[in-house]
């Protein structure tokens, strides 16, 4: 039976690791092309229309401040009502792959919430908001989230998935959770080093 490439590659981290943020560079990259060669519109994206700047500017910094907010209630949920511990095997994974390939950060604070963002609010969110209540669609593509992130903390990750939801259903604009998306993974790279 033939072993998978990435699996071959894993085991040995100098190369699995190069090979991994160069496929997600690749990933990020077809992902804005595909975004613009077959625009879909959403019936969020139709609020662009109407948003300015400076309210574009203030949903991504209340957004910033909602998301740590939400993560904050949902590990106090996840900690003292399911017994979850308050260590959280995903964050701890990428601190120790950043301690030894700092280049990695690339792939965790950029590339990963540029994919996250056009899978689960882009592609999931918005297409589920077609045919069923945004709200509805938005409770799917937060647990799809936080399942995907596979650490226990589901409260955690479920209410940050709701408030991207709520942030691109408002402006309309994938650009702006992502933004959001990139400066809370940065944040907690940053205070964790």
């Amino acid at each position: 039976m033939a072993t998978p490439v990435l699996w071959n590659l894993s085991q040995n981290n100098s190369v699995y690791y190069p090979t991994l943020t160069v496929i997600e560079f690749l990933g990020v990259l077809a992902m804005i092309y595909f975004a613009h060669k077959y625009a879909f519109k959403d019936q969020f994206m139709l609020k662009t229309l109407s948003l300015t700047k400076i309210k574009e500017v203030l949903y991504v910094v209340l957004g910033i401040c909602a998301i740590f907010l939400a993560q904050a209630i949902g590990s106090f949920i996840d900690i003292n009502v399911f017994g979850q511990t308050q260590y959280s095997a995903n964050t701890g994974y990428l601190l120790a792959v950043l301690a030894k390939y700092p280049y990695f950060l690339l792939a965790v604070v950029l590339f990963a919430p540029i994919m996250e963002e056009f899978v689960f609010r882009k592609v999931l969110f918005a297409n589920f908001a077609n045919v069923i209540a945004p709200l509805s669609s938005a409770l799917i593509s937060s647990l799809i989230f936080s399942l995907a992130h596979q650490d226990g903390h589901y409260l955690t990750y479920m209410f940050m998935g709701l408030v991207l939801c709520f942030i691109y259903a408002r402006t309309g604009k994938i650009r702006d959770t992502i933004m959001i998306h990139v400066f809370m993974n940065l944040i907690i790279v940053w205070s964790s080093l």
